[in-house]
């Protein structure tokens, strides 16, 4: 019970300590403890818990370990709240800050919504996030006013740096030159290739094939299925070894081989079509080099603007004036 009782005074004392307190300083902008407290909604994450997890709730409330679980977690939402708060300060080094207007704009909207959709007065959703432990309506408007700047602030900055990631065309023509192998299309062969135990069967087979006796025929009268009937990629070994390519690739189309004994198996090979490798134009290709190249450059510019958030970041202001009792 005593446990229970420091607990709570603590806890208490965490809602009630001076809501305007500053807890942390980021380049001359201070964030309250009220404005940490709407972060961490520790009473929305508490009920949470209690509705899904009594046991882990009463260790959460009753024990040390518990109370030092909750404080690290505001502690780390702190720590988020600075990064968040120092990138749109970023943005606002780079002239390309939201508009406060149209934020406060585009959060109306999201609650007037939010009132049409839950058919509500706003004294009622006021007290629909107060059953929630979600604060008030007003708490709840400002950490959408908050999340709103921040991610406009996001889409700003991306949008900012990747004004000069465009692609011209004589980056494409070089990427084309440089990597033609690539857009080369590999020439095809179009093989019918039956197996067979035995050399008397083999030639069965191949007397078939030589008389242009359907597959289907051939299938059912021998009872087994074309080991390859179709298109294959020059070289492509995964049903034919590379010796019997050396073979195939050395006659003309119409060709049936004689039987091939292959590790102790017969293979009877028609070489139905031979279709010539070719290379893709660069038109044929330029649509695919273009979204490659932006791509590549999209991971440049995201690579640049975490880069130069984090120098930011080691330039920045910043002072927590939280000392926690509890956590380290």
């Amino acid at each position: 019970m005593k446990k229970v009782c420091i607990f709570l005074v603590l806890l208490i004392s965490f809602f009630v300590f001076a809501q305007q307190e500053i807890v942390a300083v980021v380049n001359g902008r201070s964030i309250t403890m009220d404005e940490w407290n709407r972060e961490a909604n520790v009473q929305k994450l508490l009920l949470e818990i209690q509705n899904s997890n009594e046991t882990f709730y009463q260790i959460l409330m009753t024990t040390q370990e518990g109370l030092v679980l909750i404080e690290k977690y505001k502690l780390k939402v702190l720590d988020t709240l600075i990064r968040k708060i120092a990138f749109i300060q970023f943005a606002e080094s780079l002239k390309v800050q939201p508009d406060p207007q149209t934020v406060k704009n585009d959060v109306d909207n999201e609650i007037k919504k939010m009132l049409v959709d839950l058919k509500m007065t706003e004294t009622q959703l006021n007290d629909y996030l107060m059953q929630l432990g979600m604060g008030q309506l007003e708490d709840f408007r400002q950490k959408l006013y908050l999340q709103r700047t921040y991610s406009l602030s996001l889409a700003n900055v991306y949008t900012y740096y990747l004004k000069n990631a465009t692609v011209s065309e004589e980056e494409i023509k070089a990427y084309y030159e440089k990597n033609k192998a690539k857009y080369t299309v590999p020439t095809q062969y179009d093989l019918l290739i039956f197996k067979a135990k035995d050399k008397a069967m083999a030639d069965s087979i191949r007397q078939d094939v030589a008389k242009n006796i359907s597959v289907e025929e051939i299938s059912k009268k021998y009872n087994l299925s074309p080991h390859v009937n179709g298109l294959v990629t020059q070289g492509d070994m995964e049903k034919i070894p590379q010796n019997l390519w050396v073979i195939i690739t050395s006659v003309s189309k119409g060709t049936i081989l004689p039987a091939q004994l292959i590790n102790n198996e017969y293979y009877i090979i028609r070489v139905r079509d031979v279709k010539p490798g070719s290379q893709k134009s660069l038109d044929e290709v330029k649509e695919e080099i273009k979204k490659e190249l932006v791509s590549t450059k999209q991971k440049e510019v995201k690579d640049k603007v975490a880069k130069d958030f984090e120098d930011f970041l080691k330039k920045s202001k910043i002072e927590i004036k939280y000392k926690s009792q509890i956590a380290k």
